[in-house]
């Protein structure tokens, strides 16, 4: 969404770089989580009733406890993959390095947020915010930073607000014993209907939406879309 906010072309070099620089962020965000959440909050310490759940989408969850890999591993892995990220990012130059830093920085926020009320936000934060900001300075130039921001909250809202509601939901009873405090172990906690949340949610961002088509940052056909 950037790279076409800033009215780039898939032809250049740099929005490839910068791709391929998100996606070693994101596999270097998901790496650290794991190291975090065994290392830093315990959430995924303990026996299987007592951590966080396997899943069948998140193949590497628990793989510290349950042996298959060692927790100094999975640092080097992750730091290996931000590494990689850096030297695109540095080759791209600019602000870029900067908002990477920033997206690198989110992961510990996000850790840490399961325990403040912030976890929904910092995930937002970075699949939002910083991953539209990334691709328009991929482009160069001075890019309108206040269209792209804008522009980006739906994709936090999806993310974040609608899709940890249901990927913790599995995690809720056991992470609640160990102090989590988020939107979404709440609405677990206190037994409010999944589906009308998320419809509370959806009916928030396609109001959004339409707010954006209004000020012309979107088109009027995304109005039929979320």
């Amino acid at each position: 969404m950037g790279v076409l906010l800033a009215g780039g072309s898939l032809g250049s070099p740099h929005i490839w770089l910068g791709f391929l620089a998100g996606m070693f962020l994101m596999a270097g965000g998901h790496s650290f989580n794991s190291f975090l959440d065994y290392a830093w909050t315990g959430l995924d310490k303990g026996e299987v009733v007592n951590r966080s759940a396997e899943k069948s989408y998140t193949g590497g969850q628990n793989v510290i406890e349950t042996g298959q890999v060692s927790l100094r591993g999975v640092l080097y892995n992750a730091l290996s993959w931000y590494a990689l990220a850096l030297i695109l990012l540095i080759i791209i130059g600019g602000w870029i390095i900067l908002i990477g830093i920033l997206g690198m920085l989110t992961t510990f926020w996000y850790s840490k947020a399961k325990f403040n009320y912030t976890h929904e936000l910092a995930l937002g934060v970075a699949v939002g915010p910083i991953a539209v900001l990334l691709g328009m300075f991929t482009v160069g130039g001075s890019p309108n930073v206040a269209t792209g921001l804008l522009a980006s909250v739906p994709i936090a809202i999806v993310l974040s607000f609608i899709g940890l509601a249901v990927d913790e939901f599995p995690d809720a009873e056991a992470n609640l014993k160990k102090g989590v405090k988020s939107i979404a172990y709440k609405v677990w906690e206190y037994k409010f209907d999944l589906s009308t949340y998320i419809g509370i949610w959806f009916g928030i961002l396609y109001t959004y939406q339409v707010f954006l088509v209004v000020i012309g940052i979107l088109t009027p056909l995304t109005g039929l879309s979320f």
